[in-house]
């Protein structure tokens, strides 16, 4: 499903909006929701609008949350996927305790990948579907979470996070592969800027092998694109 905005500001608050349905909803019917962040620039401003306008509407207590990939950096580099969750979002509402489950880029690897594919292994045989909502962002050349046109982690089929090796910086990464990402209710996409023009007309034209059209097709998806980004749709 693609939905057309205007602004990036547009679809930051489509997608604050789409969190707080989303969690209304879990939590009244398991006490819980379960979301998965998306590193990179664009979520950014979705993250400060729910700690600042809507910080009301959701339950915090009750929220736990995921990463669908993150750079082998420590928690404060700035390259880190979770030090930009922390100052946009955990920080602004004061979360604390085991809410925010990260994955530990300062660690080897292999070693963080190893231990947050058993986390998310608990995760998904606890209940199904595992995650309530995932976001994703989308890149130029089509990439999602750390999937990258031709990774090997495409084609995984039992493990849930994989150390991959990516053409862009920092190379080293963490990320959900499909196993873990087809283990959500809903994922959704978040994309903006002319850059992604390109690939986002090549996944809705039938660029299947685009890793964000692969990973749409896993379960119920909704792509939420600015007019920058849509500009080479069909109208």
């Amino acid at each position: 499903m693609l939905v057309r905005l205007k602004t990036p500001e547009a679809v930051a608050r489509a997608a604050a909006a789409a969190i707080v349905e989303s969690a209304f909803k879990a939590i009244h019917e398991h006490g819980e929701f379960r979301l998965v962040l998306a590193g990179g620039h664009t979520p950014g401003a979705t993250y400060e609008l729910l700690a600042t306008e809507l910080r009301e509407e959701i339950d915090w207590r009750r929220v736990i949350f995921y990463f669908g990939d993150e750079r082998c950096v420590g928690p404060d580099d700035p390259a880190s996927n979770y030090r930009m969750a922390k100052e946009a979002l955990f920080d602004p509402l004061k979360l604390q305790g085991g809410s925010v489950r990260r994955m530990a880029g300062e660690l080897a690897p292999d070693a963080a990948a190893a231990d947050y594919d058993a986390e998310i292994r608990a995760v998904i045989a606890d209940r199904q579907p595992a995650f309530d909502l995932t976001l994703l962002g989308m890149g130029g050349e089509g990439h999602t979470a750390s999937l990258f046109p031709g990774s090997a982690a495409l084609e995984e089929t039992t493990r849930t996070i994989a150390h991959v090796t990516v053409p862009a910086d920092p190379p080293d990464r963490l990320t959900m592969t499909p196993v873990a990402l087809a283990a959500s209710r809903q994922i959704l996409f978040l994309v903006t800027g002319k850059e992604k023009a390109k690939a986002l007309a090549k996944v809705f034209g039938g660029g299947d092998d685009l890793p964000a059209a692969r990973v749409a097709q896993l379960g119920p998806s909704r792509f939420l694109v600015d007019a920058a980004a849509a500009s080479k749709l069909p109208e």
